[in-house]
């Protein structure tokens, strides 16, 4: 798998020919192009420590406004990072203004960002949304943003499919999409409505490129005018891959505990109860239960019977949340891993390591777990900034044991490394979320 850019006649001839204009109207594409010159902005993020799924330094991306009264962008959670960052944002001919991280979904691709409150954006005209039905195969779109720094440019191109083969469910598109599309509109060129948000490409294969449906960012808008929270449920689920393109939901693994959402491996989910549509993937699933963390339905199909299962569920860590301890160069948070509990894995995660550092030194590197400080199990991010301080104050080292990723004939190995504390402090929100 390719990685992806975080990207019968004459005569019946000329009948035909004669037709086509008459039948597919007048070419829209200039007005609605000159319309997303207005709503569509430049978005320039400085980010100086990255949680696991982000990348150090500047950055530039496109967003466009989806709430001109609130002054609300919408962009790509990859563009304005899901680590603390600055964020800027410039409309089409102003000056760059630092704007606050509204919300960062932690499964598709998508954020919201308010800009400054001396940025007026009361005066833009919305664009449409298609919050409806996925546009088909062959339908004409245009991609707008700021593709190698070449700002505020269009291209065009058509829906190509529909595919959930990089874990979330993608529109994909030959609309050409580069570096600095990323978050802005993609947009159809039959209604002028948005359709999807330019998100990603496969690195050489320039008409090959993804953008997250539009109708799934259109619920977490819903729900954040409500004052509702948009977070997808965690179900503690592991699924079967479908490699067949089966085009069903099958569980693998389930870690519900009791009184939640509870399925059983083997258990294919069909819908959610009260919710139009089948269900055949797992962005579908987290989409129809988004706002629905209470009590809610499946159906499902357990040993050849459909079967209803009900249960509450909690929400996934909400990105803005997130907070790692950064000490001698080396960023500990949350273990990201998806599959945690299917291998056991406990304590904490090497996010970054930065390079020249004391912890790269120490061969400290990304995605090690950390089991335990001086032989006694972490706790959470607290209990290692508590004793990580404790060492600094006596200027003394830490024993760090590591669960390491290995190779041949062992899936883990494990390491000790002794680290001298410094530049020691909490990257994210200072106390835990309550």
């Amino acid at each position: 798998m390719k990685p992806l850019k975080v990207y019968s006649g004459l005569a019946c001839l000329t009948s035909l020919l004669a037709i086509a204009p008459t039948a597919a109207g007048a070419d829209l594409s200039e007005d609605i192009f000159k319309g997303a010159l207005r709503y569509t902005v430049q978005i320039r993020t400085t980010l100086p420590v990255p949680f696991d799924g982000d990348r150090k330094g500047s950055s530039l991306g496109a967003g466009f406004v989806v709430d001109s009264g609130r002054g609300w962008v919408m962009t790509n959670a990859h563009v304005i990072g899901r680590s603390p960052s600055r964020v800027e944002v410039a409309l089409h001919g102003e000056e760059y203004s630092e704007a606050t991280k509204v919300y960062v979904d932690p499964f598709l691709d998508v954020a919201i960002v308010r800009v400054a409150d001396r940025v007026e954006t009361k005066g833009i005209a919305e664009p449409p949304l298609d919050c409806g039905a996925m546009p088909p195969v062959g339908h004409a779109v245009g991609a707008f943003g700021h593709p190698w720094r070449l700002q505020f440019t269009g291209t065009r191109g058509i829906i190509s499919g529909v595919t959930a083969r990089y874990r979330t469910e993608l529109l994909q598109t030959d609309a050409p999409i580069n570096q600095g599309n990323s978050g802005g509109p993609l947009i159809s060129l039959e209604s002028g409505r948005i359709v999807g948000i330019n998100t990603a490409g496969i690195r050489g294969a320039q008409n090959t490129n993804f953008a997250v449906a539009i109708k799934y960012a259109c619920r977490i808008l819903e729900l954040l005018r409500q004052g509702d929270d948009p977070s997808p449920p965690d179900l503690k689920l592991v699924y079967f891959r479908d490699i067949d393109n089966r085009k069903q939901l099958k569980v693998a693994r389930s870690y519900a505990g009791d009184g939640t959402l509870k399925l059983l491996p083997g258990d294919v989910i069909r819908q959610v109860v009260g919710e139009t549509g089948a269900i055949e993937n797992e962005t579908q699933l987290l989409h129809a239960l988004r706002g629905r963390l209470a009590n809610s339905r499946l159906m499902v199909l357990r040993e050849g019977q459909e079967t209803i299962v009900s249960g509450t569920k909690l929400p996934m860590r909400r990105v803005l949340e997130t907070r790692g301890v950064y000490a001698s160069g080396v960023l500990f948070g949350p273990i990201t891993i998806r599959d945690a509990l299917e291998i056991g894995a406990r304590g904490l995660m090497v996010h970054h390591v930065e390079p020249g550092s004391i912890g790269e030194a120490q061969e400290i590197e990304k995605s090690d777990l950390l089991e335990a400080v001086d032989g006694d199990r972490v706790v959470d991010i607290d209990d290692l900034h508590a004793r990580l301080d404790d060492a600094r104050g006596k200027r003394a080292r830490v024993t760090l044991t590591f669960k390491k990723l290995a190779g041949g004939d062992a899936l883990f190995s494990y390491t000790q490394r002794n680290l001298l504390v410094r530049d020691l402090r909490i990257i994210g929100p200072q106390t835990a979320a309550r």
